[in-house]
């Protein structure tokens, strides 16, 4: 299953058990919203990912891997290819490497 849409359920977990025990739920509110878009990873920095991941709970010792899987070039490139990511969006800032049709033209 791709990670992105396991940590939206997660978080959407953790939301709905926030408001069943009467407590803040105000920032899974707002990750709910910043998982709208799918790219959304590739356009933070690996702290503030890691809060979004801790707050949806994803556990201490895999925050890495976890990370390391949503912002992966396997993910990068499915969400180019599905027209979630742009080429040339200057909001990236984990970008890999594009490599053109005119390379196979040479």
């Amino acid at each position: 299953m791709n990670e992105f849409k396991v940590i939206d359920v997660m978080n959407q977990a953790m939301l709905n058990l926030l408001k069943d025990k009467n407590k803040n739920y105000e920032k899974n509110v707002k990750i709910k919203e910043y998982l709208k878009d799918e790219a959304f990873f590739f356009k933070i920095n690996k702290i503030n990912a890691f809060k979004i991941l801790q707050n949806v709970g994803v556990k201490q010792e895999q925050l890495e891997d976890v990370y390391k899987k949503l912002i992966s070039r396997d993910m990068f490139y499915d969400l180019l290819n599905r027209g979630k990511i742009k080429a040339d969006d200057e909001n990236l800032i984990i970008k890999y490497k594009i490599y053109g049709n005119d390379l196979f033209n040479k």
